[in-house]
């Protein structure tokens, strides 16, 4: 009989469902014979309303009132404030997942794979009830932990990092319980890909620095002001920006483009940006958990700019701590930074070694094998 495995993710941000893909591309890869593999997104199975002001919501406080979210994310996670924002949450998610819930009791999967808090939590209740007997795997996907991620149905966490490791042993999680395999991307950038060929079919040239510039999935960021303040330095270089989902911000680089003759390709969502990273001399981009893996795994250097405080602010520490990446706390020191990479190779080069020592890019091979065995 073919076992069950169910890969959850929410669509509140691009990298919860980015991660859950990579794990389902790893076990499409892996060609299991005995298990029957679902992916799903958990507000699919919430009422409309719900699924829109949960993505709505969030990218009204990152991306309007960062302030207000890095204060709501860090009080949340202190331990008075968040037992009673929790009871309040899983209320609140309790009378809107009765869909995900029914959906639970009818397929019974064997195992399931959580990268999103709000499926975990769901499901970790169900649990604690007795109501499903699946194991549950949950995979933090950012470099800090947060108490939104626990739940005492919980059987495995898999998180990126020994640090992220003794946070949760420090939350009182039982240290068996958790797995370090890393963030799970896509299985593709775990390989070595053809560089010259990559130069050849986007048309960008092998003799340029080439600056690779990325707004996560919604194009989020200070991305024309980074792209102005490039356009200032004197040498030789190349950029590409990703603009994800943004129509608009598309449409306004390509202007700025023209505007300042610049040496650029403006692209927006796309699905191979591992080829992109494949060439790129560095990354400038927000340090969302996804990208610094997907960065990590490609050995790529980043500058990282204007991360949100909360979750990116974890993860832009464990670069920086890791000599992995460096930050730019403000526009005006982005020009010096790169004029100093320009100039000192052997600053990129050190960067890279210090990258090959806390990569983990099979994570995603890693999340499916663990699943696996659980579910024999």
């Amino acid at each position: 009989m073919r076992k069950k495995i169910l890969i959850i993710y929410a669509t509140a941000g691009i990298g919860h469902k980015k991660a859950s893909m990579a794990v389902k591309k790893a076990y499409d890869e892996m060609a299991l014979p005995d298990v029957e593999v679902t992916l799903i997104d958990a507000l699919d199975y919430t009422n409309d309303f719900f699924k829109w002001a949960y993505l709505q919501a969030y990218l009204l406080l990152v991306n309007k009132l960062p302030m207000f979210w890095a204060l709501s994310y860090y009080l949340t996670d202190c331990p008075l404030v968040g037992l009673i924002v929790s009871k309040i949450r899983r209320l609140n998610n309790w009378a809107n997942s009765k869909k995900l819930v029914k959906y639970l009791l009818d397929t019974k999967p064997n195992v399931i794979l959580s990268t999103h808090f709000f499926a975990s939590e769901v499901i970790a209740d169900l649990k604690t009830q007795g109501m499903v007997n699946s194991k549950l795997i949950t995979i933090i996907t950012d470099y800090r932990t947060h108490s939104w991620w626990l739940g005492e149905g919980t059987d495995t966490y898999i998180v990126a990092s020994e640090d992220a490791k003794r946070e949760l042993e420090c939350r009182k999680v039982d240290p068996s319980k958790i797995m370090v395999t890393g963030i799970p991307v896509e299985p593709i950038f775990s390989k070595p890909l053809d560089r010259a060929k990559i130069f050849k079919t986007t048309n960008l040239r092998d003799d340029l620095f080439t600056i690779l510039v990325i707004g996560g999935g919604f194009g989020v960021g200070p991305i024309e002001a980074i792209t102005r303040v490039i356009a200032q330095i004197p040498k030789d270089i190349q950029m590409v920006v990703v603009c994800g989902h943004n129509d608009e911000l598309v449409k306004k680089m390509e202007k700025l483009k023209g505007d300042l003759k610049l040496n650029m390709k403006v692209l927006g969502f796309i699905d191979n940006v591992y080829e992109y990273m494949e060439i790129a001399d560095i990354l400038i981009s927000k340090s969302g958990g996804i990208t610094v893996s997907e960065s990590l795994a490609k050995c790529v250097p980043m500058v990282i700019i204007s991360p949100i405080l909360g979750q990116e602010t974890g993860n832009s520490n464990f670069l920086i701590k890791n000599g992995a990446a460096i930050k730019v706390k403000k526009l005006d020191d982005l020009k010096t930074a790169l004029e100093d990479l320009l100039a000192s190779p052997y600053k990129i080069e050190k960067m890279k070694d210090s990258i090959k020592a806390i990569r983990k890019p099979n994570a995603a091979y890693d999340a499916a094998r663990i699943a696996y065995e659980y579910s024999k």
